[in-house]
C-alpha cells in the first residue's frame, strides 16, 4: 500500500478492504441526514433511502415538532 501511495502521490490515508470499515464505522456514500429544528440528527441514512423514505421521515418530524 505504502509504494502505492507514493507512486500515486496519494498524502491521506486510504484502506484497501472498504466494505468492513463502511461497516464498522456506519458510513457511506451518499449519507442523508434529517436534523430536527434543535440540531439533532433525527434520521440518517447511508445510500439513497428513497423519495418516499425522506418524505414519510420528514412529515413524521413536522408532526411532532408542530411546524408548518
Amino acid at each position: 500500500m505504502k509504494t502505492v501511495m507514493a507512486k500515486e502521490m496519494l498524502n491521506w490515508r486510504s484502506f484497501a478492504k472498504g466494505r468492513p470499515i463502511r461497516e464498522k464505522w456506519n458510513a457511506g456514500n451518499p449519507g442523508y441526514y434529517i436534523i430536527d429544528p434543535q440540531g439533532v440528527i433525527r434520521y440518517k441514512w447511508m445510500g439513497s433511502p428513497g423519495e418516499r423514505a425522506i418524505d414519510t421521515a420528514l412529515e413524521k418530524l413536522i408532526q411532532e415538532t408542530g411546524q408548518k
